[in-house]
């Protein structure tokens, strides 16, 4: 099958060997699992298949293992959790040991709960402990900008703390400004108990080795957990209760902590590779027509090769350390799950967050998990069960692999299997993502682009649906529906609301999340880390005083002004943006169209966006609201192949401005020289030169709004 324009720059950037294809790839990752079989004529068989389902995107296992088999000596796991002792030695060997798991490409999941709060007293020493977040800014610095994951990208941790450990509120707040800890994800630990105290306004303790520190009322700890989330998205909550009470292997001891993207709650030293179906393959039928249907042949097939693809992983795996090793081997987890689950949804005409939806999930994961265990079950007659049921006596039949299902986000996966991830709907129908150190990508989803083909429509039906279209409840329904029906990990799931959502709403969605047994829950209010971000700049004092602008008061627009003009391509015709910066930045920006358009509108918009300047709006600001919008015309005239550069005209507006900002020190830097020349404008208003024909394209010019402006409407030249 062939693979996107962004499948490729993500693989040319992150996965290929020099010289390889998607094809060299594919077999390299092949051959290595197919090791995991005794006899030649069986490796033979195994590689064939999985080639097959890799390069048919039917079916992709976790990035460190596309990435790393069959080319290095890397980890093909994602997963892994270290534990974390309360002593200096313990603190710093797993220091060590996270330092090599990030080397050869995973990720790490620790829980400082063990950790004795901030100003305890250390006999030993004689000393004062520093407490859980010294030893988190630590690690943070060290594996997060000392070592990079595989060479390839910043490391990944989670970071979680039990909510009733005494140092929990300044865990909670220790990311209110962006840039803190930003090698974490951080998330609270939350009980049942601490839930039910909420519930009922009760004071809560906070303990450590059994003595209590402080008693406050729950709620207060609550709703800084709440507040947080609604700041910038950070901490989330993972329920420890739950994911203890529905854990597969219970008999050998309490999960504290999970991977960095919480769809894996593991053991100390456990660690588990994914892999994902592509569920927008598994349906059959002309969809677009409305005669399509789950294929359940299909489904049921790569099911049973994802399986013994991600236990093979195991047999054949590089592991960072012996612990780890051990662990793994003792319990082989694997963790199958899906992406494309909303691309399912639109093509058997189904909306995203329906009832129809939800008995979708239901049914689709049920199907997985019963069909993953009976395969399981069968490797294990064939190949041996995994060691820890014959030493813990798991209840249930024995089997190959100690846990089978997880939801991850899958967001390279996705990407290169052009598919929407996870199990999360589509983030929108057109839109520009950043990913790869910079690396900017135009997004429309394979389903939009098969719509318009065959349609040929400006219109999409109402089971098109993005992120912003689901309500926070369907949000949390979809993934309780996966969680509870098959998945005996976790599921990767992110409730995005709009930037207007109150606290109370997020609070609410975790209340929700709780009683419907999710294990875990990250909510993302639209926009607000950047305006996090905004408010942790820093600024010198005089340009504070600058900044300070009251309410209603536009900063003057000096005499002289200067900047680029940028022509860019429209699906209606041309469209230029000129920013303009006096010495202190960009303070107006002129907007119009050529050949198409609404010259009025756009026009319009240059003012106000003017005003929005010179009143002290952030430019940031307005680019990244600017770029999120999209038009139909843009939309269909990008997915039939024409040359359009930009998702709308409000799109190319922030790009401009995006621009100009990349060399703002040189404009403003002319602009300060020619306001330092105290030049007497007054002087030299009227033209020296008179127009009488363009000076581009050669046609008659006239007067307009103040300007001498071109005739020729393709043309687009104006004197000022």
């Amino acid at each position: 099958m062939k693979i996107s324009d962004n499948a490729l720059k993500i693989l040319k950037k992150r996965y290929f060997a020099e010289g390889e294809t998607w094809e060299k790839l594919c077999d390299r990752v092949a051959k290595k699992v197919a090791k995991a079989e005794t006899e030649t004529a069986s490796r033979k068989k195994w590689k064939k298949t999985y080639k097959k389902i890799m390069q048919g995107l039917d079916f992709l296992p976790n990035s460190p293992t596309l990435r790393n088999f069959g080319r290095n000596e890397g980890c093909g796991s994602a997963c892994f959790v270290l534990p974390v002792g309360d002593s200096r030695r313990s603190i710093f060997k797993t220091l060590s040991d996270a330092v090599d798991v990030q080397a050869y490409g995973g990720g790490t999941g620790m829980s400082f709960s063990s950790l004795r709060p901030k100003g305890d007293h250390i006999r030993s020493t004689g000393g004062t402990a520093s407490g859980p977040l010294s030893f988190m800014e630590i690690f943070d610095l060290t594996i997060g900008d000392i070592i990079k994951q595989g060479g390839t990208r910043d490391g990944a941790n989670m970071g979680i703390l039990r909510v009733d450990h005494p140092d929990i509120e300044s865990f909670i707040t220790s990311k209110i400004s962006e840039g803190e800890l930003k090698n974490f994800n951080l998330s609270v630990g939350v009980t049942d108990a601490f839930m039910i105290a909420v519930e009922n306004d009760d004071a809560y303790d906070l303990v450590f080795n059994g003595n209590v520190y402080n008693t406050i009322s729950a709620k207060s700890i609550w709703n800084t957990i709440v507040d947080g989330a609604w700041r910038n998205g950070e901490p989330g909550v993972v329920f420890l209760d739950t994911i203890n009470r529905n854990n597969p292997l219970k008999p050998m001891g309490e999960i504290e902590a999970t991977n960095p993207c919480g769809e894996q709650p593991l053991l100390p030293y456990s660690s588990c590779n994914l892999g994902a179906i592509n569920l927008s393959h598994m349906v059959k039928g002309d969809w677009v027509e409305g005669t399509a249907e789950v294929d359940w042949k299909k489904l049921r097939e790569m099911i049973q090769i994802g399986v013994r693809f991600l236990d093979s992983v195991i047999s054949v795996n590089n592991y960072p350390i012996q612990e780890i090793e051990e662990m793994t081997l003792k319990t082989r987890q694997i963790g199958l799950g899906i992406m494309g689950f909303a691309d399912m949804c639109i093509k058997l005409h189904t909306r995203y967050g329906s009832d129809e939806s939800i008995q979708l999930a239901k049914d689709i994961m049920t199907y997985i998990y019963t069909t993953a265990n009976e395969t399981s079950i069968e490797l294990g007659k064939e190949k041996g069960v995994a060691p820890a049921f014959k030493e813990y006596r798991f209840p249930g039949p024995e089997r190959r692999n100690g846990t089978l299902t997880t939801i991850a986000p899958t967001g390279t996966l996705s990407l290169i299997a052009s598919c929407s991830s996870g199990c999360e709907p589509n983030f929108a129908l057109n839109y520009t993502k950043e990913c790869l150190e910079g690396e900017k990508l135009d997004m429309v989803p394979s389903v939009v682009r098969e719509w318009f083909k065959k349609k040929g429509t400006d219109l999409l039906p109402d089971f098109f649906v993005t992120t912003n279209d689901i309500t926070i409840e369907e949000h949390i329904k979809v993934q309780a529906a996966f969680q509870t029906h098959g998945v005996d990990a976790g599921v990767s799931k992110t409730i995005n609301a709009p930037n207007d959502t109150d606290r109370s709403a997020i609070s609410d969605a975790f209340f929700k999340a709780w009683k419907m047994e999710c294990k875990g829950i990250t909510f993302y209010r639209d926009g607000s880390r950047e305006i996090q971000a905004l408010y942790a700049e820093k600024k010198t004092m005089d340009t504070l005083e600058e900044d300070q602008l009251e309410r209603g008061e536009l900063k003057p627009r000096p005499r002289a002004t200067t900047g680029p003009s940028l022509k860019m391509k429209t699906a209606c015709g041309k469209l230029y943006v000129d920013p303009h910066f006096d010495q202190g930045g960009v303070v107006e920006v002129f907007i119009r169209t050529v050949g198409g358009g609404c010259a009025a509108n756009t026009k319009a918009l240059g003012i106000l966006l003017s005003y929005c300047l010179r009143a002290g709006i952030s430019p940031e600001k307005i680019i990244r609201s600017m770029k999120a919008i999209h038009c139909p015309a843009c939309t269909k005239a990008i997915s039939s192949g024409k040359d359009v550069e930009v998702n709308s005209c409000a799109d190319g507006m922030g790009k401009g401005l995006e621009v100009a900002l990349e060399y703002a020190d040189l404009y403003r830097g002319v602009a300060k020289r020619i306001e330092d020349a105290d030049m007497h404008f007054n002087s030299h208003m009227a033209p020296t030169v008179k127009y009488t024909s363009c000076p581009d394209c050669g046609s008659k010019v006239h007067r307009a709004e103040g300007c001498m402006v071109c005739a020729n409407v393709e043309c687009g030249w104006t004197r000022c």
